[in-house]
C-alpha cells in the first residue's frame, strides 16, 4: 500500500474517529504526517520499547491512548486519544490540541484500532486478547525518601502547602458551624489550592482527598459528640460508595454530600440526646454573644433549671456551665482564625469577666494562649 493510498485512509479513519494516526521508522523518526501537532506527544510512546514485527498493543497513560504495531518495517501509532473519565483540566503538553482529538473509553478505543489494523494488514487477532500497557511512574515505585524529596519539591514550587493548610481550616470550621455555603465555596476552590497531586491520574487524586477528608469529617463528629459507631458508619458507607465514582466531577460532588451528611449527624444526632437538650442547643448557639443562663433556658422551656441542668450532665457527660464554656471557645478559635479583632474585643464579645479570665479559659481548653494560636495559624492566611 503506498503513501497516497495510506494517507487517504488514515483521513477517513480520522474524519469518521478524530483519532489521528502517524507512521515512524524504527527509531521513532516521524515519516508520515510531515507536519502534526501530535509529534510533540512522542515522549509518551517513546517510553515503551517495541520490539521486531509485534503485534497491535494499547498504551495508556491515565490521560491519553495509543495504538502500536510494527508492520513493513515501520512503526504505526494510532493515536492519542484522549481517555474517556481523565480529567479535562488537566496540565498536560497536549492541552492545546485535547479538542481535536476524540475522548473514548478503552474498549471503543480497542475497537477503533483494531479495525483500522485489519484494514491495514489484514491480519485477524482476537480482539479481546490485544495487550494494555500502562505508562505513567507510579509513586510506591520509589523509596520513601525519594517520595518525600519529590513532594517536598513540588509543594515548595507551587507553594502549595500553606494555602491548602488554610483551606483545611476553613473547611473544617464550616463544617463544625454547619455553613454548607461556605462548604459549597471551598469545594469550588480545590483546583486552585490543591496544587499538589497525590497521583498521576486525576480522578485517583481527588478520590484520595476525597478518603483523607471524610476521615478528618469523622474524626470531627466524633470530638463533637457523634457516638463512635454513629461517625465510622457513616465514614464507611461514604468510602464504600466512592467506588462507583468514574468521573472528575462526581468526586467532588461526593465530597460535598459527605460534608453535608456530617453537619447533619453532627447538628441533628438523636441517638442519645432528647429534643429538650437539642433546643437548649440552638439556643445557645444563636445567643452564644449574650451571657446565658440556666434561667435563659428555663424560660425558654419551662422545665426547672435543676432538671435542664441533670439532663445536660446526663446526655452529653458535660455540665451546663461547661458546656457553655466550650462553645464559647470556639466561637472564640473561630474569631481569632477569620478575624482582627483583639484579644480583649473578642474577650468583651462573648461576654468574658475579663481578658485574663477568657485567656486562662482558653488555655485550659486548647492547651496554649489565644496569642499563640492565632500566631501558630496566621501565616496561613
Amino acid at each position: 500500500m503506498n503513501i497516497e493510498t495510506l494517507q487517504s485512509l488514515f483521513d477517513i479513519f480520522y474524519q469518521r474517529t478524530h483519532i489521528p494516526t502517524i507512521i515512524t521508522d524504527k527509531k521513532y523518526n516521524v515519516i508520515f504526517p510531515t507536519t502534526s501537532p501530535f509529534k510533540n506527544m512522542d515522549f509518551l510512546f517513546k517510553s515503551h520499547s517495541i520490539t521486531e514485527n509485534e503485534e497491535l498493543h494499547i498504551i495508556n497513560t491515565y490521560q491519553f491512548l495509543f495504538a502500536l504495531f510494527t508492520y513493513k518495517e515501520n512503526i504505526f501509532i494510532i493515536g492519542p486519544c484522549q481517555l474517556l473519565g481523565a480529567s479535562q483540566d488537566e496540565a498536560h503538553s497536549a492541552q492545546s490540541f485535547q479538542h481535536y482529538i476524540s475522548c473514548e473509553s478503552l474498549d471503543n478505543f480497542r475497537k477503533a484500532t483494531y479495525f483500522l489494523y485489519t484494514m491495514l494488514t489484514h491480519k485477524i487477532i482476537d480482539i479481546n486478547s490485544i495487550p494494555v500497557h500502562y505508562i505513567r511512574e507510579e509513586i510506591s515505585s520509589l523509596k520513601t525518601v525519594e517520595t518525600l524529596e519529590k513532594n517536598l519539591l513540588s509543594r515548595r514550587y507551587e507553594n502549595a502547602t500553606q494555602d491548602s493548610y488554610a483551606m483545611e481550616l476553613r473547611f473544617l470550621e464550616y463544617i463544625k458551624r454547619g455553613k454548607k455555603d461556605k462548604i459549597d465555596w471551598v469545594l469550588s476552590q480545590m483546583k486552585k489550592t490543591y496544587q499538589v497531586e497525590l497521583s498521576d491520574d486525576a480522578l485517583e487524586s481527588i478520590k484520595i482527598k476525597s478518603i483523607s477528608i471524610i476521615t478528618l469529617l469523622t474524626r470531627l463528629a466524633i470530638s463533637h459528640g457523634v457516638p463512635i459507631d454513629t461517625a465510622f458508619s457513616l465514614s464507611d458507607a461514604l468510602i464504600q460508595n466512592m467506588k462507583g465514582i468514574l468521573h472528575y466531577n462526581d468526586a467532588i460532588e461526593h465530597i460535598r454530600y459527605a460534608s453535608y451528611e456530617f453537619i447533619n449527624i453532627m447538628q441533628h444526632d438523636t441517638s442519645n440526646t432528647s429534643s429538650l437538650i437539642h433546643q437548649c442547643i440552638e439556643y445557645i448557639n444563636t445567643h452564644i454573644y449574650e451571657k446565658i443562663s440556666l434561667q435563659d433556658l428555663q424560660e425558654l422551656t419551662s422545665h426547672s433549671a435543676a432538671y435542664i441542668s441533670s439532663r445536660f450532665q446526663k446526655e452529653l457527660n458535660i455540665n451546663f456551665s461547661q458546656y457553655v464554656l466550650k462553645r464559647k471557645i470556639e466561637e472564640a478559635s473561630h474569631l481569632l482564625l477569620f478575624t482582627d479583632y483583639t484579644f480583649q474585643e473578642i474577650s468583651t464579645l462573648l461576654n468574658f469577666s475579663s481578658q485574663s479570665h477568657f485567656t486562662q479559659k482558653f488555655k485550659e481548653y486548647k492547651g496554649m494562649t489565644p496569642k499563640v494560636f492565632r500566631n501558630q495559624n496566621f501565616q496561613y492566611y
